[in-house]
């Protein structure tokens, strides 16, 4: 591919150049793939994995999204911008709720702790997200209303199902302590649930019982923090 000048401006040529040029110089010139209209439609389907990243992304692309929020018959639709307010998104380590909303500190947040868990039920931390965005815009237009039905109409203004989040036919949880103490050997896949950290200071040390059992005498358990 060779470039020819007119009028003081080059432009490629095409005139010299294999396939293989062109389908480069076609790929170049491709757009960037946009965002979907998320105040149209929700991002991810049905069955669909997603990422840490991917849902924090998600969640900015949210907050910086201006919303017409227009549930009063009598009073004008409420022109809102949650980014440009102060708002924010931020994981957490809460184990009883998918979702949380800080009206003090401006913020809407998901528990990394059950989304690592739980990847591949991306739809539903979507809606998640947009559970705790209803909220965030509720407070942005005065209100406090929770859950009732002023909030459910946010919430369907946002594309939220303005149901429960967290139910353990949705979201499972298959970590449920802290620690988990496993085997040292190699071929043995004995492990068993751990409260509390170990103390590096401490003069004993739990045992494998399988291991003893088969006359292999004592091998330690190794402490493996769950989160």
């Amino acid at each position: 591919m060779v470039a020819t000048q007119k009028g003081g401006r080059c432009f490629p040529s095409f005139a010299f150049c294999n396939f293989s040029d062109l389908v480069r110089y076609k790929d170049v010139t491709k757009k960037k793939h946009t965002m979907k209209d998320l105040k149209k439609e929700m991002y991810f389907v049905e069955g669909q994995s997603t990422t840490t990243r991917e849902i924090e992304n998600l969640a900015n692309e949210l907050l910086k999204t201006t919303w017409t929020i227009d549930i009063y018959r009598h009073k004008e639709a409420s022109v809102i911008n949650l980014w440009d307010l102060g708002w924010r998104f931020e994981f957490n380590t809460r184990k009883r709720a998918a979702g949380l909303c800080s009206y003090r500190n401006k913020t809407i947040g998901v528990s990394e702790w059950l989304l690592t868990q739980n990847l591949d039920r991306a739809v539903n931390f979507e809606n998640t997200l947009r559970h705790e965005l209803a909220h965030a815009l509720d407070k942005a237009m005065g209100g406090s209303n929770h859950h009732n039905n002023v909030w459910k109409a946010i919430a369907r203004k946002v594309l939220c199902t303005a149901e429960r989040c967290y139910s353990s036919e949705e979201i499972s949880i298959k970590v449920t302590t802290k620690y988990t103490l496993k085997c040292v050997e190699d071929n043995c896949d004995y492990e068993r649930a751990s409260h509390k950290a170990q103390l590096k200071s401490a003069r004993s040390y739990s045992c494998c019982t399988t291991c003893y059992n088969d006359g292999k005498g004592y091998k330690r358990l190794m402490q493996v923090q769950n989160y």
